[in-house]
């Protein structure tokens, strides 16, 4: 699951096209559609999200020694959907955090700007991760 539920959620509730719904979820404003027509499209997307994680920690559970979950990463785009991390820290007694591939990786800020590889942080992780590869890893 993740931001295409979001997407098709919103273009279906509010009879947009996909474009405009990408842009709607991404905090971008799109004509006839209200910032307060949004908010209970992404309490809904994110209450099943939170569902389906609470299956999957509960497979975990029941074949695993481990009984507890203590960090729960978000990652990619639909980890700054509004609200997500919020509803799932109130719903799962872990710590919610949005990952940021970039936090022990040196760069020169006077070529890239911090505030750009904050934004793009949890929609790199895959990149970084196959960048920090060494010839032969499998």
């Amino acid at each position: 699951m993740g931001g295409n539920q979001y997407t098709d959620a919103i273009q279906k509730d509010l009879n947009l096209s996909f474009d405009q719904a990408e842009t709607l979820k991404k905090g971008g404003q799109v004509e006839g559609a209200s910032r307060e027509s949004l908010a209970p499209i992404l309490q809904a997307v994110s209450e099943n999200i939170a569902l389906e994680i609470q299956k999957t920690f509960d497979f975990f559970k029941a074949t695993s020694s481990e009984d507890r979950i203590d960090r729960i990463f978000l990652a990619g785009g639909t980890s700054k959907v509004r609200g997500l991390q919020e509803l799932l820290t109130d719903r799962f007694d872990a710590g919610v955090e949005i990952m940021n591939p970039f936090n022990n990786v040196t760069y020169n800020p006077r070529n890239f700007d911090p505030d750009f590889i904050a934004e793009i942080g949890p929609s790199a992780a895959i990149a970084v991760g196959l960048a920090a590869r060494k010839v032969g890893d499998r």
